[in-house]
């Protein structure tokens, strides 16, 4: 993997969770690949490629955003601060739910973004939503702060 939410942190900005991605999600693609080589080729080809942006794919919560990457040549970013996000989504394919992994839909203003493979999808999910939640807390906890400190400042004047 390799590390791009790293790189693009920003200040005072930690990473809380990085999605982890199950291997599993490729077993299908292989075994078309494998039993339909016969036909041109073109399933092991489309196996190869999904195995490719398999490797490629990036996702973390930090303190302040939810960051996230698909692809190798043809690249989609996510760089949603938290109070941006309107929606997060799981969808599990059958096997998903017998192997435990997920796509994870994260709609924001600016729009959609699908990462597929998330071990644990759920999981992720509830994570997001939850510091989702602590970003705002921690937010209108500082405009107390800071409307108590200008409260404070005028009365001693």
């Amino acid at each position: 993997m390799s590390k791009y939410v790293e790189n693009n942190l920003g200040k005072n900005e930690t990473i809380v969770k990085k999605a982890d991605l199950n291997g599993l999600f490729l077993v299908g693609a292989w075994i078309k690949g494998i039993l339909l080589c016969w036909l041109l080729l073109i399933p092991t080809v489309k196996a190869i490629i999904a195995t490719v942006r398999f490797k490629n794919i990036e996702l973390a919560v930090t303190t302040k955003r939810v960051i996230g990457k698909i692809g190798v040549a043809n690249t989609q970013a996510l760089d949603a601060p938290l109070n941006k996000i309107q929606n997060v989504a799981v969808t599990q394919p059958f096997f998903g739910k017998i192997f435990n992994y997920g796509t994870v839909q994260i709609n924001t203003a600016a729009g959609e973004y699908r990462f597929g493979a998330i071990k644990n999808a759920d999981a992720f999910k509830k994570m997001i939503m939850s510091q989702v939640d602590q970003f705002e807390e921690d937010r209108m906890k500082q405009q107390a702060d800071q409307m108590a400190k200008a409260m404070a400042g005028a009365i001693s004047k």
